[in-house]
């Protein structure tokens, strides 16, 4: 098609009325409107730099969102530790103790080591050791003893379902004090924590059975709290082995801790599992424990009631201590009938932490056989 412009012009001209905006051009450049070439540059430069700073800002927020959101990752080094919580029998404790957690290419992502106390050579309430590896606290087998899981910034640590033998790992934790007591192998439950700088924080929630062979279930229930003191995860930090006596802090005026009492109902059973017993006396056990009444104080020395419907008279309802621990109350209690033949033993925690308050809790009765479940539900407030 020839082309339609005189020899002697490089654009071409619109004559007339027209409505709207007129493009005009030659070969190469377009002209929008009645605007000239250099403003025509010049709105191109101004637009062109708009678009520049746009997507520089929306870079930033979207790095800076992105830097907020990403976990913080967990820092190999030598940790003081603070325990506080119960064990099999309802005792309570604050125990002091430490953590290292060291690089291991051979059992990623690190090798995590918890001591507090010495289980085995001094016996005490929360007394505990939990390792990743069986090599954590000398001597034993160089392989993973537990599961080290992270997602959404926490990390979650369980121990193998069928645990190493004493000789080959050391974990383990006590119930209750003195050379007579005994000791237990972890086996199932979890290690919870989130990092937050130098600082871990979480829950431990382990059962186990005795290292002696026999049948009977221990549970080890507690808050974690860490602070790194050195890079260098064979650092030399204070750890005593004898555990620490509790003492929360009370009310100035009166001696004693102010009460916060609440009465809670079952409103949703998250979970509810055997850990020992016959497997047919499950439901029931489930249908109790979705019945139950719960009346916690959760202000310093605190107590709390669990009042399971249909359930023997002689050792239930079970009363027992609320240890605080800012958001997260460890509950602790037990009672044994007259006769001393039959004992219920409650154990736990209440997170306020959530939206809804939520309580994970392991309920043992002991008779001439013994019975346990860990059970976690949400809860709700009952009006008084």
């Amino acid at each position: 098609m020839p082309d339609p412009r005189p020899p002697d012009r490089s654009s071409v001209d619109v004559k007339g009325n027209v409505l709207g905006p007129v493009v005009t051009g030659d070969r190469n450049t377009l002209v929008f409107g009645s605007f000239s070439k250099r403003q025509q540059k010049a709105i191109w430069s101004v637009l062109l730099a708009i678009l520049i700073i746009g997507s520089a800002t929306i870079m930033i927020i979207i790095g800076d969102r992105g830097e907020k959101g990403r976990p913080t990752p967990v820092r190999t080094g030598a940790y003081t530790v603070l325990l506080r919580g119960s064990a099999f029998g309802g005792a309570t404790f604050d125990q002091q103790g430490e953590l290292r957690i060291r690089d291991s290419s051979s059992h990623p992502p690190y090798e995590w080591c918890l001591q507090v106390g010495d289980p085995w050579g001094a016996p005490a309430y929360g007394a505990i050791r939990f390792g990743t590896t069986g090599t954590c606290f000398g001597g034993g087998l160089d392989r993973a003893v537990a599961r080290i899981q992270e997602k959404d910034g926490e990390t979650r640590i369980s121990p193998e379902a069928s645990p190493a033998a004493p000789g080959q790992s050391t974990n383990s934790f006590t119930a209750t004090s003195g050379l007579a007591s005994g000791v237990y192998i972890p086996d199932r439950g979890e290690v919870r924590f989130r990092a937050s700088g130098s600082k871990l924080e979480g829950t431990i929630s382990l059962q186990g059975l005795q290292g002696t062979g026999e049948s009977s279930i221990g549970t080890f229930t507690a808050t974690l709290n860490a602070s790194l003191v050195s890079d260098d995860p064979e650092a030399v930090i204070s750890s005593p082995v004898q555990p620490v006596p509790y003492g929360g802090p009370t009310d100035s005026t009166s001696g004693k801790g102010v009460a916060k009492t609440k009465r809670y109902a079952i409103k949703t059973v998250v979970s509810f599992r055997q850990l020992e017993g016959d497997p047919q006396s499950i439901e029931d056990a489930q249908a109790r424990f979705a019945g139950a009444v719960l009346v916690i104080d959760t202000g310093e020395g605190g107590s709390f009631v669990y009042d399971p419907p249909g359930s023997r008279t002689d050792v239930f309802p079970v009363a027992g201590k609320v240890i605080s621990a800012e958001s997260v109350y460890i509950l602790a209690g037990q009672r044994s009938s007259k006769d001393a033949t039959t004992k219920a033993v409650v154990g736990g925690m209440l997170d306020l932490s959530g939206n809804e308050p939520s309580i994970r809790l392991t309920l043992t009765t002991t008779t001439a056989e013994t019975t346990s479940y860990e059970a976690e539900a949400v809860l709700r407030e009952l009006d008084d």
